[in-house]
This record gives C-alpha cells, sequence and structure tokens, in this order.
C-alpha cells in the first residue's frame, strides 16, 4: 500500500468512474442528475475549502481539476461521492453500487503547463469521445473556457436523499468556478486568453482523435435517452500507469516533483518504522494522510494489516 501525500495548496486532477463502466452519470433532459452534481460538490466543497476550476461528467466518469488549500481532499471526494452515489441510486432506483471498487485517481498538477493541459483534456473530454462538437454542445455538466473565473452555479437542493430538515443540506448552495492561482500569478491579466486557447488546442485535438475513431457526434436527444443500466462498450486499455504528478513536459518541475516523493518516501519509511517498533506519535512527513488522521495512537499489533503491505510500494 503507497502512502498518499496530500499537502494544503496542491493542485489536483481528479478522476472516479462508475461501476463497470455503466452509465449511471448520465446527463437528464430535465437536469435532475446534473443538480444532484452541483448540489453536492457545491455544498463539500464550501465544507472542506475546496476549489473548482474545470469539471466534466460524462456517463461513465468525472474529471475535475481542483484545488485543496487546507489538505482535505480525500475527506471531500470521499463525502462527495457518497453522497452524489446515494441521491444518484434513489433517484434512478439504482439498486448497485455507483462508482467502481477501485479508488480515485488523484494527479499532483505542477507548474503552469500541467495546469493548462489538463483544463483542456477535461474540458474537451466529450470532442475526444464523439459525443460533442464543443465543451458548450456537451448537455452534461461541464464549464467553458470563458466560465473559469467568471461564472459561479447556484443551484437548489434536490428533491430526492437529502433531508430539508438537516441543517446540512441547505436549500440553495452555490460553487464558483476559479482561476487556478498559478494561472494568475504567471499570466496575470492574460490569464483568460491563455486558458482559451489551451481549451481550444485541446478541443481541435480531440476532433481529430475522434474522427480517426470513426466517432460521429449525434443528437442531444439520442444522448439524453441512453438508458443508464447500459455499459460503455469502447476499448479501454487496462494496466497503464496512474501518474501520482504531472508537469507537461517541464523537465524542471518534474524533477522537483520527484525529488520531493522521493523524499516523501523516504521519511515516511522510518517514521513508519519506528511507528511499529513502538513510538507512539513518531514523525511522519508533511502531507502524509492516512497515518496521521486514522491510525496514529493505536496499537500497531491490533490492526491487521501484513507487514508487507505497511510498506510503501
Amino acid at each position: 500500500m503507497t502512502p498518499r501525500c496530500i499537502l494544503p495548496g496542491q493542485i489536483w486532477f481528479t478522476t472516479r468512474r462508475t461501476s463497470r463502466r455503466h452509465y449511471v452519470l448520465r446527463p437528464d433532459a430535465d437536469g435532475t442528475s446534473q443538480e444532484i452534481y452541483w448540489y453536492t460538490t457545491a455544498v463539500l466543497a464550501r465544507k472542506f475549502g475546496i476549489i473548482l476550476h474545470a469539471v466534466q461528467v460524462l456517463s461513465t466518469h468525472i474529471h475535475e481539476i481542483l484545488t485543496d488549500p487546507h489538505g482535505n481532499l480525500p475527506d471531500f471526494v470521499r463525502e462527495r461521492n457518497r453522497a452524489l452515489a446515494n441521491a444518484l441510486k434513489c433517484h434512478r432506483g439504482w439498486p448497485e453500487e455507483v462508482f467502481q471498487r477501485a479508488p480515485a485517481s488523484y494527479v499532483a498538477l505542477h507548474g503552469p503547463r500541467a495546469i493548462l493541459k489538463q483544463i483542456g483534456y477535461t474540458l474537451a473530454n466529450c470532442v475526444e469521445a464523439g459525443l460533442a462538437n464543443s465543451p458548450e454542445e456537451w448537455p452534461g455538466v461541464t464549464v467553458s473556457a470563458d466560465d473559469i473565473g467568471s461564472r459561479t452555479v447556484t443551484v437548489r437542493r434536490p428533491s430526492m436523499y437529502f433531508n430539508p430538515e438537516n441543517e446540512v443540506w441547505p436549500a440553495e448552495a452555490s460553487v464558483a468556478i476559479e482561476v487556478p492561482r498559478e494561472l494568475q500569478n504567471t499570466y496575470g491579466q492574460a490569464v483568460r486568453e491563455v486558458i482559451r486557447e489551451a481549451v481550444e488546442r485541446a478541443v481541435l485535438r480531440g476532433r481529430d482523435i475522434a474522427r480517426a475513431a470513426g466517432r460521429i457526434v449525434g443528437s442531444v436527444a439520442r444522448l439524453l435517452s441512453v438508458p443508464f443500466q447500459r455499459r460503455s462498450k469502447s476499448f479501454e486499455r487496462f494496466g497503464s500507469r496512474n501518474p501520482r504528478f504531472a508537469a507537461a513536459g517541464d523537465i524542471q518541475r518534474a524533477r522537483e516533483a520527484r525529488s520531493g516523493w522521493r523524499d516523501f518516501l523516504e521519511k515516511y519509511r522510518r517514521a513508519l518504522l519506528q511507528w511499529k517498533s513502538g513510538v507512539p506519535r513518531p514523525d511522519f512527513p508533511a502531507g502524509t494522510w492516512r497515518w496521521c488522521r486514522e491510525l496514529l495512537g493505536r496499537d500497531p499489533a491490533k490492526i491487521s494489516m501484513s507487514v508487507g503491505s505497511l510498506h510503501p510500494a
């Protein structure tokens, strides 16, 4: 089990997939599934201090670009996805799990090039899949390049699952689509134009990929009428790497990220050995998630995990 390093202030590209690639996240003609996403995200982003920069929800997965100022990302993803899944199960009468058992993917983005690349990839995802000609044409949850830094999504509490008598679930919730601070600091007043150009390049590339694969954009009505019980059968590569960070070709940033990760692992190993030898609260490195928040203070002998699994891979 490799430890997770969650440093406050990091910007992330996150992905979550549905169970067995069912179309459970498919957009609804009346906007209900879209409202469920926006409401749960708005409420729980506010709770955990998460900042949303870009998002697109296709029928089988979610892509998001987020900043985590306080190091709460795993808590946010866990609680938001649980609420989202439970509400969708009530809405659709879905008896199975909504999300696959594999954990969510977290990729730390280092440098403006990596951030721009992943914003472009996220918003052009529907184009590359052959579902729409542009992000603006996708009927599901998405934002446009122009929304980043100018749009606030406000949504009322959906009628299912969320108890109106529970103060956790307000009658209305809002979430702003913000410009990443690193992009703002790097490009200043030109930042929105830089984002727009990055998205346009990604959309053009997505169209080329869709065309080469023979994917033809159909009608919005057809997209909204696909049964959510259906599963995607398109080819999906298995066994590929799931990176921990991305630098989009910035060699210096990549070296710094790799060096930081290796330093974290070495400090983590030393602290873990101390804890297993009886030191009650060893000095785990900054960013350590699970051991610091869930297991410290407990007797190592009482935790049913093998010695081998306690070491990072």
